[in-house]
């Protein structure tokens, strides 16, 4: 793994958690308003799905190890909290959609947003499906954890939609900038070879 990727992976860490610690509590529901869901599925769109997925398992390590990054705060008991299971999809989430996205060339921008739009489902899929055990382990009744996520849960796909497509009409630029920069770099490297093996030639005698 070259330098360009260590970066672009440690630049959606920190995006990502700065998407998580800038979020507004829903008064209904157990869980915040957030912009974690938008910088996750970002980062395998454009960084594609193995450094997308590396950059969200970082992030979760980093909380799991007692780190404040999550939303509310870290350490390893937070996997009691109903809004875990969301964490546990984001990997999937990246790694899905970057897949996606990596298969075609010159992506359109309609094609970009069903791509995202299906590296939420595993996201919410687990998301909710661990939310509703937390809380029917807490409130004890299967019917009234499910009501009562149901509300925050339309508040944040719809939030998550609207993001997505936001990022999604920028995806075509946004992915030629990345790809760009990492073309120069392949080109400055194998200019630096060229050079270094010209110079490591016997000159004729």
């Amino acid at each position: 793994m070259n330098a360009r990727r260590l970066v672009s992976i440690a630049v959606f860490t920190a995006l990502i958690t700065v998407g998580g610690l800038v979020s507004v509590p829903i008064p209904f529901a157990q869980v915040e308003l957030s912009f974690q869901t938008l910088f996750v599925i970002m980062a395998g769109m454009l960084l594609g799905g193995r450094d997308g997925a590396l950059a969200v398992l970082v992030y979760i390590v980093m909380g799991l190890l007692g780190l404040p990054v999550f939303t509310q705060g870290g350490g390893v008991m937070y996997v009691f909290k109903p809004s875990f299971g969301y964490l546990i999809g984001f990997p999937i989430g990246a790694f899905l959609s970057g897949a996606l996205c990596s298969r075609r060339k010159g992506l359109s921008r309609g094609r970009a947003f069903v791509y995202a739009l299906i590296g939420m489902i595993p996201v919410y899929a687990i998301g909710v499906t661990y939310q509703t055990l937390i809380l029917y382990y807490y409130v004890g009744s299967a019917w009234a954890a499910v009501i009562g996520g149901l509300p925050a849960i339309a508040v944040l796909a719809l939030k998550d939609a609207v993001l997505l497509g936001l990022v999604s009409s920028l995806y075509p630029a946004l992915r030629r900038a990345v790809r760009g920069r990492r073309g120069k770099e392949k080109r400055g490297a194998a200019s630096v070879a060229t050079t270094d093996a010209a110079v490591k030639l016997p000159s004729a005698q």
